[in-house]
């Protein structure tokens, strides 16, 4: 059997727990090495999940391990370099979100991987249920016509990371890995707060859902007493003239959450519970609304199914899930927003003459 050679660029939590214990399970993935800044990590992820090589310089891990891709799951600070690193020397890369911190990096590396026919795509596992490609059909087939308005909402209370703590919610056993909270609290490394650790997202979704195109962010962000935003609001604008709200809250009651996702079109709405993978959709030729979702086993295994699809789709066998234009939009998106809370003006985003994506 045919596999992918592939490399993971980050071992902390979730580039263990979201990528290599599933990749190491794919029986047509071959994991040749990992990569982390600290030594002593890279052995213990190795030889834990039986990965023959390990290395602290991921320019040799790139250069001498013969890889098809790389799961590039590293701090945000050090995703611009690294995509760029791989996509220059011939490798499909799979990126975590959030995607890179500024939006001529994103395009950059687009026109990169373009130009080099190679693969590009962010994580986005709340995507990859039943529910959510239902949903994506019914807006993208024309079932509620053109959308005229959209809001999401991400709230899930992630304060204590912002403010450097593990929250209870993150809070592993011994043997699994836990989020670096000191990563999540220094600017430097994270970017920003709400915005790229939570919104994305909700953000990612939304375009991915739609295919809209982004043409105008006006932002506000409350930091409380941190240096990291932890309370967004965004009001967009599309082009076509379709408008949106996302909020995110970082300061939600533990142990509740809010993940969600309408758009409101010219024949019908379709409401989107991303949390639970589910979708209504309502129209007027419809005595009953349609329900999708919920139940297949997609909607089990999605965060698998990231890595799996990235895997298969370099071997020809199936196209991306999630393509490079939502991970691009998304990170024009985020940094217009940050741009438009420190300015206090709204920020345009250069026009493309794509429109909706109807792809990827």
């Amino acid at each position: 059997m045919k596999k992918a050679r592939i490399g993971v660029i980050g071992v902390g939590w979730w580039g263990t727990v979201g990528h290599l214990a599933h990749l190491a399970e794919d029986p047509k993935a071959e994991v040749v090495a990992v990569w982390s800044r600290t030594e002593e990590k890279a052995k213990a992820r190795a030889a834990r999940y039986g990965v023959p090589k390990a290395f602290t310089d991921y320019r040799e891990m790139v250069d001498t391990c013969g890889l098809d891709g790389v799961v590039i799951a590293s701090t945000p600070n050090m995703h611009d370099e690294q995509a760029r690193y791989a996509l220059e020397h011939g490798l499909h890369v799979l990126m975590e979100k959030p995607f890179v911190l500024q939006a001529e990096q994103a395009r950059s590396l687009h026109r990169l991987a373009r130009e080099n026919e190679l693969l590009l795509s962010v994580c986005h596992p709340l995507l990859y249920r039943s529910g959510m490609t239902a949903a994506r059909q019914a807006v993208l087939g024309g079932d509620i016509g053109d959308p005229v308005v959209l809001s999401a909402v991400f709230a899930q209370r992630v304060y204590e990371l912002y403010a450097g703590r593990l929250p209870a919610v993150f809070q592993r056993p011994d043997a699994m890995p836990s989020p670096n909270h000191q990563s999540y609290a220094d600017p430097q490394v994270a970017g920003g707060g709400q915005g790229h650790t939570q919104a994305s997202h909700i953000v990612g979704a939304l375009l991915w859902l739609t295919g809209l195109r982004p043409a105008e962010v006006f932002a506000f962000m409350n930091h409380r007493d941190l240096d990291l935003d932890v309370v967004d609001a965004m009001t967009l604008r599309f082009d076509g003239g379709a408008l949106g709200t996302v909020v995110a809250n970082g300061l939600v009651a533990r142990s509740t959450r809010s993940m969600g996702v309408e758009v409101q079109g010219e024949k019908g709405i379709l409401a989107v519970d991303v949390a639970q993978g589910t979708a209504v959709l309502y129209t007027k030729a419809q005595k009953e609304p349609l329900r999708f979702g919920g139940d297949a086993p997609e909607d089990r295994e999605n965060v698998a199914a990231v890595p799996r699809n990235f895997v298969r789709t370099i071997l020809g066998e199936t196209d991306l899930h999630v393509g490079p234009e939502v991970a691009v939009r998304e990170v024009e998106v985020l940094d217009a927003a940050y741009r438009s809370a420190a300015s206090g003006q709204a920020v345009r985003i250069a026009p493309d003459a794509q429109g909706r994506e109807k792809t990827g």
